[in-house]
């Protein structure tokens, strides 16, 4: 559910408070407000620093996939790429990385660096026991592969069937392993499952 931020604290400075938050919150200095709740001397005589009480508001919490964007954003330019991330305007469960790196750094060989920067986003963001997951994507990578599975299954369940014995896959992440599954369901030749633990877990065709 998407709330509202406050936070009381006890600072110096109401300066000092909006530069906490905003290191908190990963929010702009300039978005948040402040109000001071009570001020307090210390000191002889009431000279001395200050002790400031302040309640800090921020803009309503981003969701997920907002808070994938920042964190996607500021893992590229940490990395120096040319490149940033927004939201999929079809897939609300989906990241974009655009850009002149997104091609040869971002998607890496065989997906690998994209697939590896998936798995940082939903590792630092996301409760592993809720869904959905956040997914990556970048210059149409997903959309390739996923013809190129459906290539590869009917290749396999084709094997499969002419050899009569199980035919063993590479190590596939979750989305994948469900395309091979999807592809071949309505085959009545061959059979699909999945074997070994993740990471490296494995599609088997089999025949019936």
């Amino acid at each position: 559910m998407i709330q509202e931020r406050t936070m009381t604290l006890e600072v110096s400075s109401v300066e000092e408070a909006l530069n906490k938050a905003s290191e908190l919150w990963r929010i702009p200095v300039e978005d948040l407000q402040s109000e001071i709740i009570s001020e307090e001397k210390s000191g002889f005589l009431g000279l001395g620093a200050k002790k400031l009480t302040v309640t800090i508001t921020g803009p309503e919490e981003p969701d997920l996939i907002s808070k994938g964007v920042a964190f996607l954003d500021d893992v590229l330019k940490l990395m120096d790429f040319d490149a940033h991330a927004k939201k999929n305007e079809d897939d609300r469960n989906m990241i974009e990385v655009e850009g002149p790196d997104s091609s040869d750094y971002v998607v890496g060989r065989y997906g690998d660096a994209l697939k590896a920067m998936e798995y940082l986003v939903n590792l630092a963001l996301r409760d592993p026991k809720k869904e959905p997951r956040l997914k990556v994507d970048s210059c149409g990578y997903r959309e390739r592969r996923t013809k190129s599975l459906e290539r590869l299954a009917e290749a396999t369940a084709r094997q499969a069937v002419k050899f009569g014995r199980p035919v063993k896959l590479e190590p596939m992440e979750s989305w994948e392993r469900w395309v091979i599954h999807t592809t071949l369901k309505d085959n009545p030749d061959v059979s699909t499952e999945s074997v070994g633990e993740s990471p490296s877990r494995k599609d088997r065709k089999s025949v019936v």
